[in-house]
């Protein structure tokens, strides 16, 4: 019996992992598949927004990353599966010429939205990274500092998603003892599919980080929670174009249709 009920788990993990393998196009995370909230029942929220865009993409995803639940707010610890999936940030549904998306069933929140496009290679953000920044000590000694902590090591292996050898911070927002970091990260080396195979694409991730100064003089900054907005495997070896955008952010959602736009993406 146990022998059998062994070999049941196992063969519903290769299944699980035979699905991750050939869903998304060859992605090696394929979007959607976990970064973005999947309720059982969607249908139990009834905000619903439309965005209009003043200019085509048909390649565009786009992702509202709501307040109320981001992991610098909201503890996942004893939360059920269940929560914690109406947590993550939304995918919209995208028009058939990119001009419109639609999220037609979310839950009452400010959300940030993000626009990401890997045709043209382009991120437009309006991401609300920390709850009460202070401007005057975003300064960019202190970025210096967080970005050689997050950043590329040469005095030890590995270092924070060493998997990634290529990475760019964008931007920042602080108190002085913690920040909230946007950056995109890129893995140009050989990376290999669970099938062990070599992939032919270069694996591109977007995140939201949230830092704190460590308790040990001289060990730099930790990180203390992170959100993957974007992870997949697209033919460009070159990092994404980034642009904050002020009519991204903050947009607020109640329990009826709300409309945004036309937004323009420089």
């Amino acid at each position: 019996m146990r022998l059998k009920r062994t070999l049941g788990v196992v063969g519903a993990a290769a299944l699980a992992a035979l699905s991750l393998r050939v869903m998304g196009g060859g992605s090696v995370v394929p979007v959607g598949t976990y970064l973005y909230a999947n309720p059982a029942q969607p249908e139990q929220f009834t905000g619903k927004l439309t965005v209009r865009f003043a200019s085509p993409g048909k390649q565009r995803l786009v992702v509202a990353f709501g307040r109320k639940f981001r992991k610098d707010r909201t503890s996942r610890q004893g939360t059920q599966e269940t929560e914690r999936e109406q947590y993550k940030p939304w995918q919209g549904k995208l028009g058939p010429d990119g001009t419109t998306v639609v999220f037609p069933n979310l839950p009452a929140d400010y959300y940030d939205l993000v626009v990401i496009d890997p045709e043209r290679m382009t991120v437009h953000e309006g991401v609300a990274l920390h709850r009460e920044p202070d401007s005057a000590k975003a300064t960019p000694a202190f970025f210096d500092e967080i970005k050689k902590s997050l950043g590329l090591r040469t005095d030890r292996i590995g270092g924070w998603e060493g998997f990634f050898d290529s990475k760019e911070f964008i931007r920042f927002e602080t108190d002085g003892e913690r920040a909230g970091v946007f950056l995109q990260q890129m893995r140009l080396g050989t990376a290999l599919a669970e099938s062990g195979d070599v992939l032919k694409g270069c694996i591109h991730s977007i995140d939201v980080v949230w830092v704190e100064r460590a308790k040990v003089e001289g060990a730099g900054w930790q990180v203390v929670a992170r959100q993957q907005l974007y992870r997949d495997e697209i033919p460009a070896r070159t990092p994404f174009t980034a642009s904050f955008v002020a009519a991204l952010q903050g947009v607020r959602v109640g329990t009826a249709a709300k409309e945004l736009g036309p937004v323009e993406l420089p």
